[in-house]
């Protein structure tokens, strides 16, 4: 992994200790409220003196903004907002700072990522396997990476996998042999588990011998045809259904926990692109509210500082009964500030690194010689999506491969023709194989691309685990984003954490330099710095379907700001990267930082 992926995964691993000592189910939890009440009444505050940046495309720059309670008054000319805001104003001195929109992450999961804050997220990237037996046997003693009797450990190295026969002799052995033992890799779509642990779960030769083949792929086996321990999508929420359940106030602290960090790096506003359901895209079910009561908890005592649009997974192939399902959480969520249902996510295929390689190709794994389809029957994705649009459900899709997102471009096609006057903005997410033939399409069908761009760089992650298997005509079109932007794309900034780290700026720098210590990953998509302001203020609104109240600093919509220590339009791209979060607004109230 890249020096510079490994810096932005270390900014998530500080916050975890910023937060270790502070997550006790405790009158403490309401400290962060109780001190941002500061600008909840009618005051005008005005902030003047500032470089502002306010993502309106007529008007990008300004000098002043004025907000009274949770709303913005004016922004513009230090002197017409003065007069705006009126003689009793609050006046503050910015020094000449860097103010911009809150920003919006257009695809993440973040209380999952507080999970990971809470709980043993490994830091060595180094792939050895004595390392990661020590950081176990360390878990074991402290006790406190447990989830019921097992122990969980996440953001493991994708290269571990390769070593899945050497992890089963060592952690299904001796003292291991009968603690369950369950390894997240980092991506959120693979794991391994140990023989305890696959027991458990009911996984073992026979039970792969018995599905049918395009199941039996999400598994690892050994040379005996017997289950190795590697799991990927539909293998590992087998795995995962199987752990005892998180108890509320363990869900409830992660929570705390996942806000705060994304509050701690300028976001206020994402999408939760598994708030229920999980990566094997399974059907929804009945009754299944997945995590929506903790948003809801958190929501009622006052700690929900952000803009959520929680999203639950549907399978097309189980039925458009599903969208009814969508429709009843909607209601009985409805009267949660700060909390959305506006549409549904759906699995298109699942991840391309070796050995996983569950994504759909539009050509054959060079290793397998398989051609991976979509998840999903195309007429029932069609059938899906059309009437998703009809009645007023976003509709937003995992698409890695190539295959998979002219899948769904196909989907969205077909909604459009059906539907003609519909106005929803759904949304395509990672897109990291795109045929050059699909991406005007995505401007053509007003279809956001909700990209990942952190990922876009030279790495053994985007080489050696991928090149080798994937055909030569695909490979060169990973992560097209400044050809998809140049044929009217709107690309939306995201960043799928806890998979890597959800800090906007670090990720904007990525995508303008795409180096990585293998090189640089295809330097003609290198992303111009202004697209990408606007891919995490208001093109990340826009995928909410939210930009008419949030995503850009304008009278009327809401105080959601953001102080930065350097003005990151005009620095290089390496000053970008650090950039610092110094002060964090949501709705008017200070909820990180200082300076505002």
């Amino acid at each position: 992994m890249s020096t510079d992926l490994k810096q932005a995964r270390l900014i998530t691993r500080a916050v975890k200790l910023l937060f270790a000592g502070a997550l006790s189910l405790s009158a403490a939890h309401l400290a962060l409220a109780a001190d941002s009440s500061n600008k909840a009444d009618k005051e005008t505050t005005l902030y003047f003196n500032a470089h502002v940046f306010t993502a309106e495309y007529n008007a990008p720059y300004a000098e002043a903004v004025a907000i009274r309670g949770d709303t913005i008054v004016a922004v513009g000319s230090q002197s017409a907002v003065e007069k705006a805001a009126g003689k009793t104003a609050h006046k503050v001195d910015l020094h000449g700072q860097f103010l911009m929109p809150g920003m919006i992450d257009a695809h993440a999961h973040p209380l999952m990522g507080g999970v990971t804050l809470i709980m043993a997220n490994y830091a060595d990237d180094s792939v050895s396997i004595p390392n990661l037996v020590a950081f176990i046997d360390k878990q074991i003693a402290d006790k406190k990476s447990f989830i019921g009797d097992t122990l969980v450990i996440y953001d493991l190295d994708l290269g571990y996998w390769s070593h899945s026969a050497e992890l089963d002799a060592i952690l299904s052995q001796g003292p291991y042999a009968a603690m369950p033992i369950v390894l997240s890799g980092g991506d959120g779509h693979t794991g391994w588990a140990n023989l305890a642990a696959r027991q458990r779960a009911g996984l073992n030769a026979e039970f792969v011998r018995q599905l049918p083949a395009e199941k039996q792929k999400f598994f690892g086996l050994g040379s005996d045809s017997a289950p190795n321990g590697f799991v990927v999508d539909f293998g590992k929420s087998l795995i995962d259904a199987s752990l005892p359940k998180p108890t509320p106030e363990v869900m409830f602290a992660a929570g705390v926990a996942g806000v705060q960090y994304m509050n701690s790096v300028g976001i206020t506003g994402w999408l939760d692109a598994a708030a229920i359901g999980d990566a094997s895209g399974s059907a929804l079910e009945a009754d299944d509210v997945g995590l929506l009561p903790i948003y809801q908890e958190l929501a009622k005592q006052g700690l929900l500082s952000a803009h959520v649009a929680a999203y639950p997974v549907v399978s097309p192939d189980a039925g458009l009964g599903q969208l009814a399902l969508v429709e009843k959480l909607r209601k009985q969520f409805k009267d949660i500030p700060n909390l959305t249902i506006p549409g549904l996510k759906v699995f298109a295929d699942g991840v391309v690194e070796y050995p996983s390689q569950t994504a759909a190709l539009t050509k054959p794994y060079s290793n397998t010689g398989q051609t991976v389809p979509p998840m999903f029957k195309q007429a029932a994705m069609n059938s899906m999506v059309t009437e998703a649009d009809k009645r007023g459900l976003l509709v937003h899709v995992h698409a890695i491969g190539d295959g998979a997102v002219k899948a769904g471009l196909d989907a969205f096609e077909v909604a459009r023709k059906a539907n003609p006057n519909g106005k929803l903005k759904h949304a395509i997410t990672h897109a990291q194989f795109v045929d050059p033939q699909d991406q005007q399409r995505f401007a053509q069908y007003n279809v956001i691309a909700a990209l990942q761009l952190l990922w876009a760089l030279g790495d053994p992650s985007t080489i050696e685990l991928i090149k080798p298997y994937v055909d030569a005509s695909i490979y060169p079109n990973m992560y097209p984003a400044r050809s998809m932007l140049e044929k009217g794309a709107e690309i939306a900034g995201a960043s799928d954490w806890p998979v890597t780290s959800a800090a906007p700026f670090a990720a904007m720098a990525q995508a303008e330099v795409r180096k990585g210590p293998e090189g640089v990953l295809f330097p003609e998509q290198r992303m111009p710095r202004l697209a990408m302001l606007y891919a995490y203020t208001r093109n990340s609104a826009d995928v909410l379907n939210q930009l008419k109240t949030i995503g850009t600093l304008a009278a009327g919509k809401r105080a959601d700001l953001v102080l930065v220590d350097r003005d990151v339009l005009a620095v290089s791209a390496d000053e970008l990267k650090d950039a610092k979060v110094l002060a964090t607004m949501f709705a008017g109230k200070k909820v990180f930082g200082a300076g505002l």
